[in-house]
C-alpha cells in the first residue's frame, strides 16, 4: 500500500519529418493524448501542462521539444492524498500511458509511506514494481540512494541496447511525508533534462553498435576471424597479370567498400561526439540538481546517477573510441590499395597507348616504303614488251617486300628502345 501514488512517464522520441519537411506526430503519442482527453493544442504549447481526468485517474500532460527530440512528461495519480492505495493502481496507470519512444522512456513511481523503516520502504518499492510490470518474481533493486530524505531505488533489469524502445529506466521513490512529494515535484523539469541526456547517451552507444554490426556483416570491420584472410589474400593478388577490364572491376568493388568504410567511420565519429556532448550535459545537470537539493532539508545521495555518468558512460565512450581506432588503419590500407590499382591502370593504359603508337609508326613506315618502292619501279621499268616483260605481279611482290623489311627493322628498333 502507498499513499498518494503517482506514476510519471518521461518519454523521448526523435522528431520524424515528412517529405514536406513537416514534423509528424507519432501515432502512439496521438493515441495517448486522445485516451487522456487532452486537447490537440497541448502538442504545440510547451509553456504549460494540461490537466486531465479519465475515470478515477488524474494527472497532467506536457509536451516539450528538446533540440531534435520530442519529449513528453505525463503524470498520473489517485486524487485522494491521505488514504493508502493498493499498488495495483500502477499497472492501471501504465496501461493508460503506454506509448512508443525511439530514444527511450523513464518511469518514476512516487508515493509516501508513514514509516521510517528502510525495510518497509524496500518492500513497498518491490510491490509497486511488480504491480507496474504485472509480474510476480522479486525484482532486484539498487539501494542506498536518497533524495530530499526520500529513498530512491533503481530497478535493475537486463537491457538490449539494439532495441531501445523496449528498454525502460525505472525509478521508485518512497517519500516519508506528503510535503516531501510536493518538494520533489519542483524538480520534475530537472529530471526531464537529466533523463533526456541519459537516454541520448544510450542511444548514441546503441547506434554505434548497429554501425559496427553492419560493418562486420560486410566484412569491413577488422576482427580476429578475418585477419588470416587478409594475410593470405593480399600477397597472392598479382594485379600486373590481370587484364585492364578485371582491374577496373576490382577498382569499382574496392571503391564501393571504401565508401561503406568511410560512411561507417563518419557515423562512429558522429555517435562518439553525440555521446561526449551528452555525457558532459548529464554531469552538469546532475550537479545542478544536487546543488539545489543540498540547500534543502533531507539527505540527498544519488550514487547510482553519478555512477552512470562516471563509469557506465565512460565505458561506452571507450568502446566507441576503440572501434574508431580499429577501423581507421584498415581504411588507410584500402585507400593505398586503391591508389595502387589506379597506378597499375595508368601504367597499363600507357602501355596500350604506346603499343598503339608503335603500331601506327610501323604501319606508316611500311606504307611509305611500299609507296616509294612502287614509285621507283614504275619509273624504272621499261615499256611493257609482248615477250619476256616484268609482270605487275612481280612488281607487287617487290613493293610488299620493300614494305615488310623496313617495318621489321622499325619493329626491332622500337622494341629495343622500349626495353632500354
Amino acid at each position: 500500500m502507498l499513499i498518494y501514488p503517482h506514476l510519471l512517464l518521461f518519454a523521448y522520441n526523435l522528431q520524424e519529418k515528412s517529405d514536406g519537411k513537416e514534423i509528424n506526430q507519432p501515432k502512439s503519442w496521438e493515441a495517448l493524448r486522445t485516451r487522456l482527453k487532452v486537447p490537440p493544442e497541448a502538442d504545440f504549447d510547451s509553456e504549460r501542462n494540461y490537466p486531465f481526468a479519465v475515470d478515477d485517474i488524474h494527472g497532467f500532460y506536457q509536451r516539450i521539444s528538446l533540440g531534435e527530440t520530442d519529449s513528453l512528461l505525463v503524470s498520473t495519480f489517485i486524487k485522494d492524498e491521505d488514504k493508502p492505495q493498493d499498488v495495483a493502481c500502477f499497472h492501471k496507470f501504465r496501461q493508460k500511458l503506454e506509448l512508443q519512444a525511439n530514444v527511450g522512456r523513464t518511469w518514476l513511481i512516487l508515493g509516501y509511506l508513514n514509516s521510517a523503516s528502510d525495510a518497509d520502504r524496500e518492500k513497498a518499492a518491490k510491490e509497486a514494481y511488480k504491480a507496474l510490470n504485472g509480474i510476480q518474481q522479486e525484482p532486484k533493486l539498487k539501494q542506498g540512494n536518497y533524495f530530499l530524505g526520500s529513498t530512491i531505488f533503481e530497478a535493475l533489469q537486463p537491457q538490449d541496447l539494439t532495441k531501445l524502445e523496449n528498454n525502460d529506466f525505472i525509478l521508485i521513490c518512497i517519500c516519508p511525508y506528503k510535503k516531501t512529494m510536493e518538494r520533489i515535484a519542483t524538480f520534475y523539469y530537472e529530471w526531464l533534462w537529466l533523463f533526456y541526456y541519459r537516454h541520448k547517451i544510450l542511444c548514441a552507444y546503441s547506434n554505434s553498435r548497429i554501425v559496427k554490426k553492419l560493418l562486420e556483416a560486410e566484412g569491413l570491420f577488422p576482427s580476429i576471424s578475418i585477419i588470416p584472410e587478409i594475410q593470405f589474400y593480399l600477397p597472392e593478388l598479382n594485379l600486373a597479370n590481370l587484364s585492364l577490364e578485371q582491374i577496373k572491376i576490382d577498382l569499382h568493388k574496392n571503391l564501393l567498400m571504401l565508401s561503406k568504410q568511410t560512411g561507417g567511420l563518419e557515423s562512429l565519429a558522429l555517435q562518439l561526439q553525440t555521446l561526449k556532448t551528452n555525457v558532459k550535459n548529464y554531469k552538469n545537470r546532475l550537479e545542478k540538481i544536487k546543488e539545489i537539493a543540498n540547500n534543502e532539508n533531507g539527505l540527498t545521495k544519488l550514487n547510482f546517477l553519478e555512477e552512470f555518468g562516471e563509469a557506465v558512460a565512460s565505458k561506452y565512450q571507450g568502446e566507441i573510441e576503440q572501434d574508431y581506432t580499429s577501423l581507421s588503419p584498415s581504411l588507410k590500407i584500402r585507400e593505398k590499395y586503391i591508389d595502387t590499382i589506379r597506378g597499375i591502370m595508368e601504367v597499363s593504359q600507357a602501355e596500350r597507348d604506346r603499343t598503339l603508337t608503335n603500331t601506327i609508326a610501323i604501319v606508316g613506315i611500311a606504307v611509305a616504303s611500299s609507296s616509294i618502292t612502287a614509285t621507283i619501279l614504275s619509273t624504272q621499268l621499261p615499256q611493257p614488251q609482248p615477250k619476256n616483260s616484268l609482270s605487275l605481279t612481280t612488281a607487287f611482290f617487290l613493293s610488299i617486300s620493300a614494305a615488310i623489311i623496313p617495318a621489321a627493322i622499325a619493329f626491332i628498333l622500337l622494341h629495343q628502345f622500349r626495353r632500354k
